[in-house]
């Protein structure tokens, strides 16, 4: 995720230097493991898996909860099924759609171009594709806008010089830093094991242009 942040901001260097000014299609989809439809799902895996008993185990687990749309949220093979799924989206973009700056985290995805034409055009394609192919639609965080507003990806708010933590995500950092800070201060956890579940948050930390943030919130 954190290389992701890191090549989307690369590329829209890469876009202000061939282009100057361009815009940005920013991509949200409707409640999207709850709309994912298991039947489509299991076709798109029947074209991928040859082995007889992984795909009848594969049909288990997508079928393991009720009804005929919706993954179960926080399973690894949901996560993966979801990935494999909006794969197909991904395949449309790049090779039908010929768009060259593409970028998906999951649900949430970026396109860059040249004009607001093109990207009005990109758009209503893929909105088609969606609705036709994966039975999805997109929500209304969906948007375009000129490259000087930045975009916000995977947390972060990302221009072509400065890539930032939003305050979102710097809050709830907060809070979760303040829980650890009393858990340790009980003796329900040891000060190791705060750090380790903290070691991620570092990460998230560390690619973004924050003065001080680590001495505020730690010390």
């Amino acid at each position: 995720m954190h290389k992701a942040c890191l090549d989307v901001q690369k590329t829209m260097k890469h876009c202000k230097n061939i282009w100057g000014e361009y815009y940005i299609l920013k991509m949200d989809i409707k409640k999207y493991f709850e709309n994912i439809q298991k039947d489509i799902l299991y076709e798109i895996l029947k074209r991928k898996i040859k082995d007889k008993k992984i795909l009848w185990l594969t049909k288990e687990i997508i079928y393991s909860n009720k009804g005929k749309t919706g993954l179960p949220i926080g399973n690894y093979t949901s996560q993966m099924y979801a990935n494999i799924y909006l794969n197909e989206l991904d395949q449309y973009v790049k090779h039908n759609l010929k768009c060259k700056y593409y970028f998906r985290y999951m649900d949430d995805g970026i396109i860059l171009l040249k004009t607001k034409k093109k990207a009005k055009e990109i758009l209503e394609a893929v909105q088609k594709f969606l609705k036709e192919k994966l039975k999805l639609e997109l929500n209304q965080k969906t948007q375009i806008f000129k490259n000087k507003q930045g975009v916000n990806f995977c947390g972060y708010k990302i221009n072509e010089y400065r890539l930032k933590i939003r305050d979102k995500g710097k809050r709830r950092l907060k809070k979760k830093i303040k829980s650890l800070k009393e858990k340790v201060a009980k003796g329900e956890i040891t000060s190791k094991e705060a750090k380790l579940y903290l070691a991620g948050h570092l990460g998230y930390i560390k690619i973004a242009d924050v003065k001080n943030l680590k001495e505020k919130l730690f010390y």
